[in-house]
């Protein structure tokens, strides 16, 4: 059995999105955590509010931002859900394509960003159609980003996630369906806890449906949530012990998104940090 190290977490910082990056990136170093999981949203940085024009200078920024603290990228996820107008698998052939085009983009920015990963996402399609066809421009859409990833060498990583966020990706058997179909290692397994928890699956299950695990999204639960390692009731040390288990030696994001949190970003994460580094299964290698 391999323990887990305290420098294999990092945090996302979805979180702290009504806060500058600034602010962001300084209390993310602070905490002594080194991998920033780095959501790219309003107003942070994304697609909407970042012109063409602007993009590389502001992708560089953002890279020397991480630099100057000693922080690096996990993941570069760019915000792709329903409350968002990239859907990669829509009906509208129009947005469609606007959000492949969208998504290649971010590609080339994981690549500037030195990120270890792009988080793929799988869109999603109304719940008045049929979900095969939504789910079969999913892995059109994922076939033409995963070859334009694997050109630029850059690999992705993606999640299940829950029914009200995709109808097309919602446990590990229909993130398994995706996956293959793509057929690329440059496209491989994440799994989401939270996720995992509210579909009544556990960590093992997707060792036992994948074989491997890349990454990891770890956060607590009731059993949904997101919330910080100890405010909610999943078992998240069984996570664990099942990491390690398997000698999982990727990073691992706590994904700490609640609005109960978004006030006050900077508790939330020293939080986190408590708990890792009071948690017996976890060796700090500070």
């Amino acid at each position: 059995m391999k323990p887990l190290k305290f420098s294999q977490f990092g945090i996302m910082s979805v979180g702290y999105q009504q806060y500058s990056l600034e602010y962001c990136f300084d209390s993310i170093a602070d905490s002594g955590l080194k991998y920033v999981d780095f959501w790219g949203g309003a107003t942070h940085y994304c697609a909407f509010d970042t012109p063409m024009d602007k993009r590389q200078t502001k992708v560089q920024h953002i890279r020397k931002m991480l630099d100057d603290r000693n922080l690096k990228m996990s993941v570069f996820t760019a915000e792709q859900l329903c409350l968002y107008p990239i859907n990669v698998a829509s009906s509208n052939p129009y947005v469609r394509k606007n959000s492949i085009d969208i998504v290649k983009n971010y590609i080339e920015d994981t690549k500037e960003f030195g990120a270890n990963y792009f988080f793929a996402q799988m869109g999603y399609g109304m719940f008045d159609e049929d979900t095969d066809l939504a789910r079969g421009r999913a892995i059109e859409a994922l076939k033409e980003t995963t070859e334009y990833a694997e050109k630029l060498g850059v690999r992705m990583v993606m999640e299940q996630l829950q029914m009200y966020e995709s109808n097309i990706c919602y446990d590990r058997e229909t993130l398994k369906t995706l996956i293959e179909a793509v057929d690329s290692p440059y496209l491989t397994a994440c799994i989401d806890c939270v996720a995992a928890a509210a579909a009544g699956e556990t960590v093992e299950d997707y060792y036992q449906t994948f074989g491997n695990i890349n990454h990891v999204h770890l956060a607590d639960g009731t059993p949904t949530g997101h919330l910080v390692p100890g405010d909610g009731s999943n078992p998240l040390q069984d996570y664990i012990r099942t990491l390690e288990k398997n000698e999982f030696s990727g990073s691992i994001t706590l994904e700490i998104n609640n609005q109960i949190y978004f006030d006050d970003p900077d508790s939330a994460t020293r939080k986190a940090i408590k708990w890792l580094l009071e948690n017996p299964l976890i060796e700090d290698d500070r």
